[in-house]
């Protein structure tokens, strides 16, 4: 386990010292500079985790309201910026979990 634990921080660290870390963090500095967009853009990413991940009363209704929360919220470029920097950190980390699942062989029973 020390090896793998040994790994896992090299990892991280590879990760921290990515440019698509380096830019989300860049961009997220710039948001935090005015503290009521970046409130806005927490409650919107909020809304939208819990629309992705819990079962809710009017689903499309919900959707379309975070889509014109989104269309309004990106006209800003620093908002644009940020949420652009988001999605490409998620989807590093989404890829690194992919390789990390594909390369272990464990039998998951199908629901």
């Amino acid at each position: 386990m020390d090896a793998v634990n040994r790994n896992i921080h090299l990892l991280l660290n590879s990760i921290q010292k990515s440019d698509v870390y380096r830019t989300y963090k860049k961009q997220e500095a710039i948001l935090e500079k005015n503290p009521e967009l970046a409130s806005r853009v927490q409650h919107f990413r909020s809304d939208n985790f819990r629309l992705q991940n819990e079962e809710r009363g009017n689903l499309l209704q919900d959707a379309e309201q975070l889509a014109r929360e989104s269309a309004e919220l990106r006209r800003n470029p620093e908002v644009n910026a940020y949420l652009d920097a988001e999605l490409a950190l998620c989807r590093m980390m989404q890829q690194i979990c992919k390789t990390l699942t594909d390369g272990i062989e464990i039998k998951v029973p199908e629901i």
